[in-house]
């Protein structure tokens, strides 16, 4: 592994940060730094899953992770100004449930791959994703949710923005906690995930696809 995802797997923000900004004063490819700490993110996220790590330090890698982002992020925008954004994703934790790890850290990898991010925010209800499916007009509809009882919530979710007639319009993913496990057809979305890497590939799959 590389210095970035090394520090960010020690937990050490401090290597991390000192990491970022020597590689940005040696001009090196933002996009390529961002991708090392994902990766770095990533192996924590595993290592987290075989129960190696606790939620508090999971927690930590992904805040460590957010302030190298906000480090890298002009940087990218400034040397890919010219470039049109990805797409357009809007993300919510669906309504009853204010966790916000999960969602938090796919929408900074979102915002780093390229994607314009419209983040609800926790505890969104229904019909304020039909109000903003409609208002921004997004490719990709993302429902979070860390609870068990998120999951039926989610099913509720997808039905409304199926009622106002926009279902045919967006994809929708659904992700956190033990949605992994859930068929999508369950709850009517496209794919259901737990892992942040992978509803990224997805999403980044569903835009380039529909271009």
């Amino acid at each position: 592994m590389e210095r970035l995802s090394m520090s960010i797997l020690a937990l050490d923000k401090e290597e991390v940060l000192k990491a970022v900004e020597e590689d940005l004063k040696a001009h090196r490819d933002p996009l390529d730094m961002i991708e090392e700490a994902r990766r770095g993110l990533e192996k924590v996220g595993e290592d987290f899953e075989k129960g190696n790590f606790f939620l508090m330090e999971l927690i930590r890698a992904a805040q460590i992770f957010k302030d190298a982002a906000s480090l890298i992020n002009p940087k990218i925008k400034e040397k890919y100004k010219e470039s049109t954004t990805k797409g357009r994703v809007l993300i919510g934790t669906v309504s009853g449930d204010v966790h916000d790890l999960g969602k938090g850290i796919v929408a900074s990898l979102l915002e780093c791959a390229g994607f314009e991010v419209v983040d609800l925010g926790v505890d969104v209800p229904e019909q304020v994703f039909v109000e903003k499916i409609r208002e921004h007009n997004p490719q990709v509809v993302g429902l979070s949710g860390l609870l068990t009882t998120s999951i039926p919530v989610m099913g509720n979710t997808v039905e409304a923005i199926e009622k106002a007639g926009l279902r045919d319009k967006v994809k929708v993913i659904a992700g956190g906690g033990v949605v992994g496990d859930i068929q999508p057809a369950r709850i009517g979305v496209d794919h259901t995930s737990s892992n942040a890497n992978e509803g990224l590939r997805v999403i980044e799959d569903w835009v380039k696809k529909r271009d």
